[in-house]
């Protein structure tokens, strides 16, 4: 019997404790492993690889085959010998055998990154991609291990997209290898799927090219090779290196790419050469023009040479149609200045001309604020057939056309500097900030949407709140949906990337910013995982370490919560009662305390709300069009606005609180319907119109998650009640967070 009762003491309490919203991090979070701390920092124990690579590459653009030659020198730093090196061989993910083909759900399949997507049926599009994968033919011709100045092959097996290669002699701690290889392939239409290939044109094809090299995937210090076959939602694992890389192609394409171009002088004609060079900080110089488009292709090729240090990838664009427009940026405590660069075609132009630089200078200012210095000596935009994709220094974007009259909407502007600011910040996360992109894509892509969101927020009116408020619909519907799944998800298991990876991290973390923390504590929490993590490979739980130590509150269940569980924010006021009490006058003036506070809090958020913002565009007139200047004037009108109903706030609340004759007792009860505990920020309205703000930490819910009872002491009648009046947390069904009404105040 004692037996009995004892287990299923220990079955209570073992159910109690999975159950409880509010376990700490470290209760739930796997065993810190010796390679990291509990801080969510790298241990003296941390290693990491490297590869640094020597190539050239060739471009044939009447066959668009791909030829490649690599020098490949593999660094091994961990704490074990290995014997064997796994490389990714993306381009085989276009084959009709491949994994990335065959595990297709069609219940899901929507051929997003199809350009015909909407004007073309479903079967069409899918003929369009297998047509792709036919005509790919990736090949391998070399294999081999340097041995002095001679080269012997070695033996490998290459199965989907991966490459297992024997080594002759196994690598201990310290020791590196030097590999040749050789291989080709043909580039696919970038227009039907994929991250990179060529767009074709009447003036000929635009390259954006990327994923086209053997090279090693990570050899993770927690769970070893990364070899999952690469799916498609699933991005990439990779190291660091130093790259030299030589891009051969025809005389007349201009070539943009990750890193420093070296031989500017063996390519550039005289006048384009002239113009490279008086590139300034001072203002935008045209390299390339549109008026010298096309440029014409001979059959001479030219040796574009690029050297780029430190960095996880290595990916260049290459037309001749591109206009090429640069300018330099000064980052505050960067290595040196950065030249940020935008290569587009004419008939894009009209969106693309400064636009497509300004959006980029500002992504890597704001970033940097938030993050680090940006390390880098440049940055690349560049126009193609791939819609928007990001690698070390260089981005591809492309699809979004201005009207045939050259028209550009208002909401074409936003979303075309939404995507550069996207693929931009992704030099940060995870370009720098190295996180296993094959296992995790929310902490990159939610990281990155996460400050893409703030940085709209600074570039111009009105770029934000429309995008926010959509972002914000689009996930309560999502939670509500009942088809939610963890943020923690495997990429290829998620069914709406976009609403998990991407909006519900991001959102996740501003409410934890502005709703939960405070702006400061955030900002210096994420500043110290974003520094801490540079140039390194973080998990998820070193992210979650990370931010946790650096406030000084227990967010183990916001992470437990909001990450890993699908709950819902749902509270709603369920009952209030309220009525006048009398009491000695000295605690009634201890009660009213509290509202005094509150009322301050109020008035401190309504001041907050009035400072100015410098938008970007303000500092770059020539980004000014009619539009922007008018939402410029709407916006000091909305401040003006602000500062007005601040000045008559404060005069309702110092009105109001010099009434204490009376005191009020208001008795509400709060019912949790939803299966995450939250925080609340609850606004009081009174007779006259005065307001006070009330902050009360998720823990309210710890002794019971689903139902609180709150009393509060006011000096009048409360006319109304509302639950988080700003609307930033993300209830999903905010009709029921108001009770009463605040009448014609």
């Amino acid at each position: 019997m004692w037996r009995s009762l004892l287990l299923l003491s220990l079955t209570l309490a073992q159910t109690a404790f999975h159950t409880d919203p509010f376990q700490p991090l470290e209760d739930y979070a796997p065993a810190v492993p010796p390679s990291r701390t509990p801080l969510g920092s790298p241990s003296p124990a941390y290693w990491q690889n490297r590869a640094d690579y020597q190539m050239e590459i060739t471009i044939d653009p009447k066959t668009h085959r791909l030829r490649g030659i690599a020098r490949l020198t593999y660094t091994h730093n961990g704490p074990f010998p290995i014997c064997r090196l796994w490389l990714a061989i993306e381009p085989n993910y276009f084959s009709l055998s491949g994994l990335g083909h065959l595990s297709r759900n069609f219940l899901w399949e929507d051929f997003r990154r199809d350009a015909q997507r909407g004007k073309a049926n479903r079967t069409e599009l899918y003929a369009r991609q297998l047509e792709n994968y036919q005509r790919t033919d990736f090949t391998l011709t070399e294999v081999a291990i340097e041995e002095g100045s001679s080269a012997r092959s070695l033996p490998y097996r290459l199965q989907e997209t991966l490459m297992e290669v024997s080594l002759p002699k196994c690598l201990s701690t310290g020791e590196h290898t030097t590999l040749r290889l050789q291989w080709t392939f043909i580039l696919n239409d970038a227009l039907v799927e994929g991250r990179s290939g060529y767009m074709m044109t009447e003036r000929g094809p635009i390259y954006q090219i990327a994923q086209y090299y053997p090279r090693p995937v990570l050899l993770n210090d927690i769970r070893g090779w990364e070899k999952m076959p690469h799916y498609g939602p699933s991005e990439f694992a990779t190291e660091f290196g130093d790259y030299e890389v030589t891009v051969r192609i025809p005389k007349g394409y201009i070539v943009g790419a990750t890193g420093r171009l070296l031989n500017p002088e063996n390519v550039l004609a005289p006048v384009h050469l002239e113009r490279w060079k008086k590139v300034s900080a001072d203002s935008t110089t045209f390299i390339l023009t549109a008026k010298e488009l096309p440029l014409k292709v001979e059959k001479d090729t030219l040796s574009w040479r690029f050297r780029a240090e430190n960095v996880r990838d290595f990916a260049f664009a290459a037309s001749n149609q591109y206009a090429w427009e640069a300018r330099y940026t000064h980052v505050p405590g960067a290595p040196q200045p950065t030249l940020i660069q935008a290569l587009y075609t004419p008939e894009v132009a009209p969106l693309w001309e400064h636009l497509a630089l300004g959006a980029a200078e500002h992504a890597i200012h704001e970033y940097s604020r938030y993050t680090f210095p940006f390390p880098y000596p440049t940055m690349t935009v560049s126009y193609g057939g791939v819609y928007g994709m990001e690698y070390p220094m260089i981005v591809f974007c492309g699809r979004q056309q201005p009207e045939k009259n050259g028209k550009v909407s208002e909401s074409l502007r936003h979303s075309f500097v939404s995507l550069v600011i996207h693929e931009v910040g992704h030099n940060f996360f995870p370009m720098i900030v190295c996180s296993d992109e094959r296992r995790w894509m929310w902490l990159d892509e939610g990281l990155n949407t996460y400050l893409e969101n703030r940085s709209k927020g600074t570039f111009e009116p009105r770029m934000q709140e429309s995008d926010l408020e959509n972002e914000r619909r689009r996930l309560r519907e999502y939670l509500a949906s009942g088809r939610s799944q963890s943020i923690l998800a495997h990429p290829l298991s998620i069914r709406e990337m976009g609403a998990n990876a991407y909006i519900k991290v991001a959102i996740g973390l501003e409410t934890l910013r502005e709703y939960i923390l405070s702006p400061a504590l955030m900002d210096t929490a994420f500043q110290r995982y974003a520094r801490t993590w540079a140039f390194k490979h973080p998990e998820p739980w070193d992210f979650f370490r990370s931010i946790s130590v650096s406030v000084p509150q227990e967010l183990g269940w916001f992470w437990k919560g909001w990450f890993l569980d699908t709950a819902s924010v749902d509270i709603a006021i369920d009952t209030v009662v309220q009525q006048k009490i009398s009491i000695d006058r000295h605690y009634q003036k201890v009660l009213l305390a509290e509202e005094t506070q509150a009322v301050e809090t109020y008035l401190h958020r309504l001041a907050r709300d009035t400072a100015r913002i410098i938008f970007y565009v303000e500092k770059r007139p020539h980004l000014l069009n009619e539009q922007v200047k008018a939402n410029l004037k709407a916006y000091q009108q909305t401040l003006m606005q602000r500062k007005k109903a601040l000045t008559e706030a404060e005069a309702k609340a110092s009105k109001y609180l010099r009434d204490n004759d009376e005191i009020y007792q208001v008795r509400v009860s709060f019912r949790n319907q939803g299966r995450m505990v939250w925080p609340l920020w609850i606004r009081l309205t009174y007779q006259g119109g005065a307001r006070s703000l009330w902050y009360f930490p998720a823990e309210v819910w710890a002794k019971e998650p689903r139902y609180l009872v709150k009393v509060f002491h006011t000096r009048k009648p409360v006319q109304q009640i509302e639950i988080d009046p700003w609307g930033v947390s993300l209830d999903i069904q905010p009709e029921n967070q108001t009770y009463g009404s605040a009448g014609g105040d």
